[in-house]
């Protein structure tokens, strides 16, 4: 019984971690913990391309203020990744906005509730920003990256 109940599990969650990513308006139903990734831009016509390895979510264009969401759940080896390419002006830049290092939740990844988690990335004109802590005040972020 043990067995047919962890089969379920492990197909429940993929099955959420694969249907939902792709919709950023609704928040997933998880059995491992959730994130939202929230890209915010500092700069005008901001395009990036943010996918996994399963998942593509498209080309998307932002303006100074705006922020891209990126809802998913982890799957069950804890193996998840998100990658974006970056374009602004004749600058660009490739990076993994989400990665579990060593099965440990990134440095720049917030509890909002039990096994609800955000993280954060701001997207300046010399280059991109993780916060130092949940406080997100103007003096509370780190340079992660520069524009190539």
């Amino acid at each position: 019984m043990g067995k047919l109940l962890s089969l379920l599990v492990i197909t429940l969650n993929l099955f959420y971690t694969n249907g939902l990513v792709a919709n950023k308006d609704v928040t997933p139903l998880c059995f491992m913990s959730s994130y939202i990734i929230h890209i915010k831009s500092n700069v005008n016509n901001l395009m990036l391309h943010c996918q996994s390895k399963d998942d593509d979510l498209g080309p998307v264009t932002r303006n100074a203020g705006e922020e891209f969401d990126i809802r998913f759940c982890i799957n069950v080896w804890r193996t998840t990744l998100f990658y974006c390419h970056f374009n602004w002006q004749s600058k660009h830049q490739m990076f993994d906005v989400f990665a579990l290092k060593k099965k440990k939740v990134p440095e720049y990844c917030y509890a909002r509730s039990f096994g609800k988690l955000d993280c954060y990335w701001w997207v300046k004109d010399d280059g991109f920003y993780v916060p130092l802590s949940n406080e997100h005040t103007p003096n509370n972020w780190v340079k992660r990256y520069d524009w190539e």
